[in-house]
């Protein structure tokens, strides 16, 4: 039961608000209904979720016919619906906001956690009724990232909200369902949804964001505050000491280091000015995303870049690119053997070894495939390539392939993952 709720369980408010309720007129050809049922999705009696979900029960009316019970109708949005705890445990009959100040409600039948504990839903309907068991377990913790104290002058950050159910358990992504605000008056920032846009002046005006889960009232909060930069601090992903091949990228990342050492760095790779100062235009591209992507076109023609910071007017030069024309040989798919349960995920990475002798990481560089997707799928072709989540309530053994071709054929490497069934 637990496991259903982590498949969909807080695009909640956001999917629910979305969803149409149709009306079905003439309710049974005209025939009274013999009985009515609650249920949501495939729990029939009972559901355990946890505090701060917010889901949609649906109820149908039954006919009675040449086929007893083979006709049924929703009258989700026509049915009563009562809670037995809803300080705990409320349910909406289209009354209840779905959130403060926003004028919209969540539709009748919406299940809304306010904290742990249980209640028995019941449904009424011209004289018929039904109940639904719903029990909800404390959420274990809440974190917000980054993890920043300071943000550097005229920056901005996008913040995330992550949530955990049980100690151990998966992180679940919360942020589109929380409300972000500055709590502090006069913060040097402005706000966007969970982004942070901070202003130029002053450094060291302490100032609080908080996010709230508007449906249990649970938040957490970061205090922030404008930081001088030090400098500007660049990595890799690729070896500096070796030429990169035209087939693959660099990831580089630029992160501003503050005087106060204390200070977690703050990543600035998306908000850079870039110039070339070696070599032609034509020979390499670095393009600007999550993170900086560094690909060669020519081999043999060296290329730099010198990476700016504007309002700060800071800057840093990437290293010096050469670039080869190396065939790739084999790959090697990290780790190769896993034991996975849902709802965790992992992320493989993916080696090529090249005419050169060298291995480099080649994630994103190669196709990525489950060969049996019913047991796990894989994500290719983005930041994530080689993320590999499972399925949910099923178990087994499953073959997750990097794969790509040379001039010689098709290269391929896996990694066997056996998965375990979500008890």
């Amino acid at each position: 039961m637990i496991s259903s709720l982590r498949a969909c369980w807080f695009a909640g408010a956001a999917l629910i608000l979305a969803a149409t309720v149709v009306a079905c007129d003439g309710v049974g050809s005209g025939a009274a209904p013999t009985r009515i049922s609650i249920s949501y999705g495939d729990s029939k009696q009972e559901y355990q979720t946890f505090e701060c979900a917010a889901f949609a029960l649906a109820a149908n009316a039954h006919f009675s016919g040449s086929a007893a019970d083979s006709e049924d109708s929703d009258i989700s949005s026509r049915a009563r619906w009562r809670s037995s705890n809803p300080g705990v445990i409320d349910v909406s009959n289209g009354d209840i906001e779905a959130e403060p100040g926003s004028g919209t409600v969540f539709p009748a039948g919406t299940v809304i956690v306010r904290g742990p504990g249980s209640a028995v839903i019941r449904a009424d309907y011209i004289g018929l009724s039904a109940s639904f068991s719903v029990s909800a377990r404390p959420i274990s913790g809440l974190r917000m990232t980054p993890e920043l104290t300071r943000m550097a002058p005229s920056s901005s950050v996008t913040f995330a909200l992550y949530v955990t159910f049980a100690e151990g358990d998966e992180e679940y992504d919360l942020t589109s369902s929380a409300i972000w605000s500055l709590a502090t008056i006069g913060a040097p920032a402005d706000l966007s949804g969970s982004m942070v846009k901070a202003v130029s002046d002053p450094l060291d005006q302490p100032f609080v964001l908080e996010a709230r889960l508007f449906t249990c009232e649970r938040s957490v909060s970061r205090t922030l505050q404008l930081g001088a930069v030090r400098e500007l601090q660049i990595s890799y992903e690729q070896s500096k000491d070796l030429a990169l091949p035209l087939a693959i990228t660099d990831e580089v990342r630029v992160a501003a280091v503050f005087d106060d050492t204390s200070a977690p760095n703050q990543d600035l790779s998306a908000q850079l000015e870039i110039e070339q100062v070696v070599g032609a235009e034509d020979d390499a591209a670095i393009g600007v995303g999550q993170y900086l992507t560094v690909n060669g076109y020519k081999e043999g023609m060296p290329s730099q870049f010198r990476l700016r910071y504007e309002p700060l007017n800071l800057s840093v030069l990437t290293r010096v690119y050469s670039f080869a024309d190396l065939k790739l040989r084999s790959l090697r798919v990290s780790p190769s053997t896993a034991l996975l349960s849902y709802p965790d995920t992992l992320q493989l990475q993916a080696y090529g070894m090249f005419d050169d002798g060298y291995e480099r990481p080649v994630r994103r560089s190669v196709s990525w495939s489950s060969l049996d997707s019913e047991l796990a799928s894989v994500t290719t072709g983005t930041t994530d390539a080689g993320l590999v989540t499972p399925a949910e309530l099923l178990g087994g053994n499953v073959s997750i392939r990097a794969y790509t071709a040379n001039s010689e054929g098709s290269l391929t490497s896996d990694a066997e993952i056996g998965i375990n069934m979500d008890n």
